[in-house]
């Protein structure tokens, strides 16, 4: 039998929506990662949804700034992370990046800052869908 989810009733769900409370998931990130990070436990538990939604607050400086982002999934399988699609962003703002993490842990990783001394100050939250 598939992965049916069950309602506060024990009555098996249809197709529904549902979306939890942001949660902070990066804070004050100020640099590009160098690496992918060293353990699961600092991704997302996407368990039982289809969507992760990072809601980004991003501080960019110095001339011609350019941010690069990727949701990465854990394989169990591998014991390894893999890039989803990047974001690119070129100026300060609030963004919102989807990635469709079907049940896989995922994190937000910064994967480039690049431009003429540029800056930047991340702050990331995740919601689940």
């Amino acid at each position: 039998m598939a992965n049916v989810r069950i309602d506060e009733n024990g009555v098996a769900k249809g197709v529904v929506f549902e979306h939890t409370a942001p949660a902070v998931h990066r804070s004050s990130v100020t640099a590009a990662d160098g690496s992918d990070p060293g353990a699961s436990s600092a991704g997302v538990d996407t368990a039982g949804y289809e969507a992760v939604d990072f809601d980004l607050d991003v501080t960019l400086g110095g001339t011609d700034p350019l941010v690069e982002v990727a949701p990465i999934y854990f394989d169990t399988t591998a014991d390894a992370w893999f890039k989803g699609e990047s974001a690119f962003f070129t100026a300060s703002g609030r963004y919102r990046v989807r990635a469709e993490a079907r049940g896989a842990i995922t994190y937000l990783k910064v994967v480039a800052l690049t431009g003429t001394s540029p800056t930047l100050d991340l702050d990331a939250w995740a919601s689940l869908t």
